[in-house]
């Protein structure tokens, strides 16, 4: 279910975002980036070091630096 609004908001957020110049969407790109991240940090992070394994920071610090490539 969360899928299927996700994908939804997706496509509203396409249509109603698109003629906006690019400074005001790398302004609000970076807010929706920053949320995901205060959302894995505060739900998800401390899960996973509680009862993860020591590979775990690697884990995530790769999983950011790929991010980070895949977006440039």
């Amino acid at each position: 279910m969360a899928a299927l609004l996700l994908a939804a908001a997706v496509v509203v957020g396409r249509v109603a975002l698109e003629g906006l110049d690019e400074k005001t969407l790398a302004v609000l790109l970076a807010f929706a980036g920053g949320a995901v991240l205060a959302s894995l940090a505060d739900t998800l992070m401390p899960e996973v070091f509680e009862h993860g394994q020591p590979y775990n920071a690697f884990a995530t610090a790769a999983g950011f630096f790929l991010s980070f490539v895949l977006a440039t």
